[in-house]
């Protein structure tokens, strides 16, 4: 049964592995400045002696509008992928978590194992010794390993 987390854990692995290089080939917005040229061309032909002091006002608020517009595609752009590898963090952790664990189980086990062959030794060098059950290691340290 213990397959089945390890085999999550890998997999999880290869989605954040796969996740990554499409995160970097996302594109930042662009600031097109051609349209932006284009509109502003068209609107100062139709400026005249007359209408000047408020183009000016009109032209500033154009390019403020179209600059803010493009900080907050930007600022959209920058919160969705620092949410996304947040979660792609968020991921790698658990995992990391999951292999610490099972690492410590299975350095619990092999230690179990090495008490075994060294109690079977002990057995085999001095068959005249009492016989007594090996107590697990678990139980040696306070049953927290």
């Amino acid at each position: 049964m213990k397959s089945l987390p390890m085999l999550r854990a890998s997999l999880a692995l290869r989605r954040v592995r796969a996740r990554l290089p499409h995160l970097r080939a996302t594109r930042d917005p662009e600031l097109d400045l051609t349209t932006v040229r284009d509109r502003l061309d068209e609107m100062l032909d139709r400026v005249t002696p007359t209408t000047a002091w408020q183009a000016g006002r009109l032209l500033e608020s154009f390019v403020d509008t179209h600059v803010a517009d493009w900080l907050a595609r930007a600022k959209v752009h920058h919160e969705t992928l620092a949410a996304e590898l947040d979660l792609l963090a968020v991921r790698v952790t658990e995992v990391r978590e999951l292999y610490q664990v099972h690492h410590e189980d299975q350095t619990g086990v092999l230690d179990d194992l090495e008490g075994a062959v060294s109690h079977a030794l002990e057995r085999v060098s001095d068959p005249d010794a009492p016989y007594y059950e090996p107590e697990p290691r678990k139980q040696r340290r306070g049953g927290n390993r």
